[in-house]
């Protein structure tokens, strides 16, 4: 008995007698040191044997080696697929699957992002983060930081012995996390920053269709506060006067060290900038009528650019450094690196007599001159936000946490500000 085919059924049909297989065409220039026999062009291109059919008196018809795919999609476009393969049965075992996959979307089983997703997360996780790493460059991020994060996600892709994003499983990164804190060898703020690289990645591979959703989601931060190897302090104005007086009366190798190391010092408790970033600054990043700077988005932790104030008294001084030594605009101020201005910092510590490590177990480096900087705008009445935005951190608890010392004074001197109550 014959059967009308459904409309649906109809389409299919048309799809199927669509598909089809083909090998793109294309003509080159006769290569140098061919050989034509019979019609046929035969010669070596980048150490392999290539043929063409001769066409005209100079030129030569090639045929691509893979085959091509041509179907229709669900929106009725005609697509052209390369199969990737040589073997015409492994062709249309190909052209099939995408045939498939347009009735399953027709029909309402499943979707194009789903399908594609699907494909996605069984690739190698190589592939997908080689795209990730390519558009992280395309962002301008440094060398280094890329270098950071690719480094911690294979790292721990490697250790969970996962290959796809398919098989990405949350009891897995967890046990990793659990082993991690049970062995102390990573803080807790090393593993979270594992946690958010990886985290950050999967991100971006929901939002580019790779995977549906992010499986590490609900993984929650450690407590960075719990197991923190390093307790930084910030210095007092007294321990501050010292460790100048010491950077003053110390000898150094090279002349004006003394007067370069202050300076440094100065500027770094005084601007809070990181060592790193002071270290690449240059005489155009400052504005020395307004009493203001510039602080490029290549030099910063942020990767954000911003113009900030500085006291009048500190940029004097580091006009007259600048004008002494006849510092063009694009040079750099200072020569030092983080090993030699870390090395000459506990110098001129243990000249002053400052101790590097405190009895309650705080420590003194250089990056406590930027927490000092912090220290002393929340003395001096300064609003947190206005002190956040001057150490250009995301948030105010930031800012609170970790660099701003409250010493028992502070609190003492605070309470004594409450009024008298209750009759005396």
């Amino acid at each position: 008995m014959f059967v009308r085919p459904s409309a649906y059924q109809a389409q299919i049909q048309g799809v199927r007698k669509m598909g089809s297989l083909q090998k793109s065409s294309y003509t080159i220039p006769l290569p140098n040191g061919a050989v034509v026999k019979n019609g046929i062009v035969t010669w070596t291109s980048q150490g392999k044997k290539r043929t063409g059919k001769l066409s005209g008196e100079d030129r030569v018809f090639c045929e691509s080696e893979f085959w091509i795919a041509k179907y229709t999609d669900e929106n009725g476009k005609v697509r052209t697929v390369s199969t990737k393969t040589k073997d015409r049965n492994a062709a249309n075992r190909i052209l099939a699957k995408l045939e498939t996959e347009v009735e399953r979307i027709r029909a309402g089983v499943a979707t194009r992002e789903e399908l594609v997703s699907a494909v996605a997360s069984k690739s190698p996780i190589a592939e997908i983060l080689e795209k990730y790493r390519i558009k992280m460059i395309a962002e301008r991020l440094s060398k280094s930081h890329i270098h950071g994060v690719f480094q911690q996600i294979t790292d721990l892709f490697a250790v969970c012995q996962i290959g796809t994003l398919a098989n990405i499983d949350r009891n897995k990164i967890e046990k990793w996390i659990a082993t991690e804190v049970q062995s102390g060898i990573k803080t807790p703020r090393t593993i979270n920053a594992y946690l958010i690289s990886t985290k950050t990645f999967l991100n971006w591979c929901v939002e580019n269709g790779y995977i549906a959703s992010n499986p590490l989601k609900k993984i929650k931060k450690l407590n960075e506060e719990i197991g923190r190897k390093k307790h930084r302090r910030s210095l007092t104005e007294e321990e501050l006067e010292r460790l100048f007086d010491a950077a003053r009366k110390r000898k150094y190798r090279k002349k004006n060290k003394a007067e370069e190391h202050i300076l440094i010092y100065q500027l770094l408790v005084g601007t809070g900038l990181r060592s790193t970033e002071l270290s690449l600054v240059t005489p155009s990043q400052f504005d020395f009528k307004r009493s203001r700077f510039t602080v490029l988005a290549a030099t910063t932790k942020n990767k954000r650019p911003d113009v900030l104030p500085i006291r009048s008294e500190l940029i004097g001084k580091l006009q007259k450094w600048i004008e002494e030594r006849g510092i063009a605009s694009n040079e750099r101020i200072f020569t030092y690196d983080k090993n030699s201005i870390r090395r000459s910092f506990y110098a001129d510590l243990a000249a002053a007599g400052i101790e590097r490590k405190s009895p309650d177990g705080r420590s003194i480096d250089v990056h406590s001159l930027r927490r000092t900087f912090g220290t002393m705008l929340a003395r001096a009445g300064v609003p947190l936000t206005t002190t956040q935005r001057l150490m250009r951190h995301s948030t105010p608890e930031l800012t609170a946490k970790l660099y701003i010392d409250v010493e028992p004074i502070d609190m003492m001197q605070a309470v004594e500000k409450l009024p008298t109550f209750g009759g005396g």
